[in-house]
């Protein structure tokens, strides 16, 4: 009997520094980790990370933005020695360029069925899949992403290519590797869109997550890597075993199968908690002297700003609105000259934004270097946004207003829940969902809003895509498209507001009134 592991991680987000709320951890600590499993294994790994490895921290934006160089990315991996290497949908937020330097530089090979030439149709970024041979066990790895990231991305960080069905290609190469190999392993870049007991949808089956279609139709697959939703999940699925280990490199998956004549005899999975090891300092080396840099960057003082922080809590900030929040809309609306505006509160960092700002606290609040897009929608748009927006809230059974459960489990989604600057929503949400507003008042004109008239609204490049699953979004509508990012107009912000205009942000951040 032959025993091999499967090692995986997954959406970890550049945080080389620090992990999210966690200052005294980093990946470093996720690469102790990976050491450890696989010194003390007994038999072979094959490693595989898939993707999310070049976004998401501040220091990751700073190496996009800043330094404009993200070798440091490529180094890492290459230096963890991962046998196969999956792209995630992030992979494409810093444009084409960025991304095809770092992904040239990357020596484990590069799996993706289902991105593909729009010509050629063929696999556009990498491999399809990969056949390996590991102590005489035939091993095949499909590689492949949520098929779902035109719906958030701009045209032009994806040009050239082509999205086809994530669980319609890996079904397709499933069947064509099932007879070739004595293991299928599919590596997706991606979730489970229903509960893995009962299979009941845990979101709209709109197709960014198909990790269960995967598990209920594929029966080819025997081992289930995914990745996306930062959910922590390690079970067996009938002949199947699934992992999915978190974010920020919080855990290590590991799934071992032992095989015999070519016939699997058992599997089992395990999550490692990263914590539990002291963070791999020889690694640092491999990191610098972007690390050293980036932390002095991070580190700098952009100036002050005199907001009021009315509260701390991010449901009430969320509920009301805040002034940080009413400093983004604002921003929006001078860029565009929108009529209205709309930000999500994306973390509950937002109470840190006052006094003195480095960048670390900008990007930590504002983590994405957003552009911002002016949209013509009509009144009804308006109304319909609006109605989708309020679903995020609900009245609990004491009578109190609270966060819908949809919007926590199975992944926190308050990103898509959106405020609003220019228009004074009243609702009452004890009402039925889509019946909740009953008033919406233009406040420069202070006349309700018109169903049949044309308004201009500024949001987020996410957003006016139709990011967040906000169908009254579409690319037909967007007028225009900022060349300077919020992040960027923030910074400005903070070395040119008056007292007047801090002052009146301070005022006027509230534009709901609950019924």
């Amino acid at each position: 009997m032959q025993k091999i592991t499967f090692l995986m991680t997954s959406d970890t987000h550049g945080y080389w520094l620090n992990l999210p709320n966690k200052p005294e951890q980093s990946l470093l600590n996720t690469v102790a980790t990976i050491n450890h499993i696989k010194e003390n294994a007994d038999h072979p790994v094959v490693s595989i990370d898939l993707g999310d490895f070049i976004q998401g921290s501040s220091f990751a934006t700073y190496c996009s933005q800043i330094a404009e160089d993200g070798n440091i990315f490529a180094r890492a991996v290459n230096e963890i020695g991962y046998d196969a290497q999956i792209i995630g949908n992030h992979e494409f937020n810093f444009g084409a360029e960025y991304r095809q330097v770092i992904l040239d530089q990357v020596k484990a090979p590069i799996l993706c069925c289902n991105i593909v030439d729009a010509e050629t149709q063929e696999p556009a970024l990498g491999e399809a899949y990969k056949i390996i041979e590991v102590a005489g066990v035939k091993i095949g790895i499909i590689g492949t992403t949520t098929h779902y990231i035109p719906n958030w991305e701009l045209p032009q960080h994806y040009e050239g290519l082509a999205f086809k069905d994530a669980f319609e290609t890996t079904q397709y190469y499933a069947e064509l590797l099932r007879p070739q190999v004595d293991v299928l392993v599919v590596a997706y870049h991606g979730g489970y869109e229903k509960d893995l007991n009962t299979w009941e949808p845990l979101e709209d089956l709109t197709g960014e997550n198909q990790g269960a279609r995967m598990l209920q139709e594929i029966p080819e697959i025997d081992v289930l890597l995914t990745g996306h939703q930062h959910r922590l999940i390690n079970q067996q699925v009938g002949k199947t075993w699934t992992v999915q280990p978190g974010y920020a490199g919080e855990r290590v998956a590991t799934v071992t199968v032992s095989v015999e004549n070519g016939e699997i005899l058992e599997l089992t999975g395990e999550l490692h908690d990263t914590s539990k090891y002291e963070a791999e300092t020889n690694f640092k080396a491999v990191i610098e002297p972007e690390r050293t840099q980036g932390e002095a960057w991070l580190n700098h003082v952009l100036g002050e700003a005199t907001l009021d922080v009315p509260t701390t809590s991010v449901f009430e900030a969320r509920l009301n609105g805040i002034p940080f929040v009413e400093l983004l809309n604002q921003l929006q609306l001078a860029e565009t000259d929108a009529d209205f505006s709309a930000v999500a509160l994306i973390n509950d960092s937002f109470s840190k934004f006052t006094g003195p700002v480095t960048n670390e606290v900008l990007l930590e609040v504002y983590p994405y270097y957003n552009r911002i897009a002016k949209v013509q929608v009509t009144g009804q748009d308006l109304y319909e946004i609006i109605e989708y927006d309020l679903e995020y809230l609900v009245v609990n059974e004491t009578g109190e207003i609270d966060v819908n459960p949809e919007y926590v489990h199975p992944k926190p989604r308050h990103y898509n829940y959106d405020l609003f600057s220019g228009v004074t929503i009243k609702a009452d949400l004890k009402q039925p969902l889509g019946q909740r507003i009953q008033a919406l008042i233009n406040e420069k004109t202070q006349d309700p809003i018109n169903h049949d008239a044309i308004y201009t609204l500024a949001v987020s490049q996410y957003r006016a895509v139709g990011g967040g699953d906000y169908k009254n979004y579409t690319k037909d509508k967007i007028r225009f498209i900022s060349e300077i990012d919020i992040a960027t107009r923030l910074r400005e912000a903070l070395a040119n507001y008056t007292p007047e205009q801090w002052a009146f942000i301070n005022e006027n951040y509230i534009h709901v009134e609950w019924l």
